[in-house]
């Protein structure tokens, strides 16, 4: 072998064992098949684990990431509700993380890894950590409240107080979060009735007030569309 294919292998040697962990991803890496990992501080040297068929690396995203669920929730007196929750979050301890979620240690590869390209990966990582974790505190939360006084601000706010310390342990740092509580139709009328009685009590005039909502409750609605119009032209 020529002196010049040897400087052109140590060259390329040299390289790859020079290869250095990026500041913008957490990398992980394992000897054992992800039995255990080691996470590697930025600018270190990535190993190669030559030889070892049970060693890789893998990289996990060291962004702010976005997600979001849709469950129901029950109130007091088994009134169920839809909530919805988006919120950010981002990876503060990756061998946390990745113990939660031990797939994503199955999938090594490039350690160049972009926002656009991570939503589908993580979905179920998300599903598993996240949205599980947000959907226990949230229906333990709303089990005793009346869905009349229920202030989604405040359920949002603590929501949130509850999922962060929780999430912490898994590797999950919960940045925000939003809550919208969607009701059907007969529960958003009782909940304008009971409003109204409210209004009418403080009035003075609980008695006028029920007539009036009695009389709304069996007013007939009539409903029409623009089809109808052009038809009856």
């Amino acid at each position: 072998m020529s002196k010049t294919i040897y400087l052109i292998i140590a060259c390329a040697i040299f390289l790859v064992g020079c290869a250095r962990t990026p500041s913008n991803v957490h990398v992980i890496s394992t000897t054992n098949c992800g039995a255990s990992w080691e996470k590697l501080d930025v600018g270190a040297t990535v190993p190669k684990h030559t030889g070892n068929p049970c060693g890789y690396n893998t990289a996990l995203p060291n962004w702010p990431m976005a997600g979001e669920t849709q469950f129901k929730t029950q109130f007091k007196k088994n009134v169920l509700s839809t909530a919805r929750l988006s919120y950010s979050y981002s990876i503060s301890n990756p061998l946390a993380f990745v113990d939660e979620a031990r797939y994503l240690g199955k999938m090594g590869g490039s350690l160049e890894i972009a926002a656009d390209s991570v939503g589908a990966r993580f979905e179920m990582a998300e599903n598993v950590i996240i949205d599980k974790l947000l959907r226990e505190v949230a229906t333990e939360l709303t089990r005793d409240l009346d869905v009349v006084d229920a202030n989604p601000a405040l359920i949002e706010e603590q929501i949130l107080e509850k999922s962060r310390a929780a999430l912490e342990k898994k590797g999950v740092v919960l940045a925000d979060l939003a809550l919208v509580i969607e009701n059907d139709e007969q529960t958003r009328l009782a909940i304008d009735a009971a409003t109204a009685v409210r209004v009418y009590e403080a009035a003075g005039i609980a008695e006028v007030g029920k007539q009036v909502i009695a009389a709304r409750a069996g007013a007939t609605q009539i409903v029409i569309s623009g089809e109808s119009q052009q038809q009856a032209k």
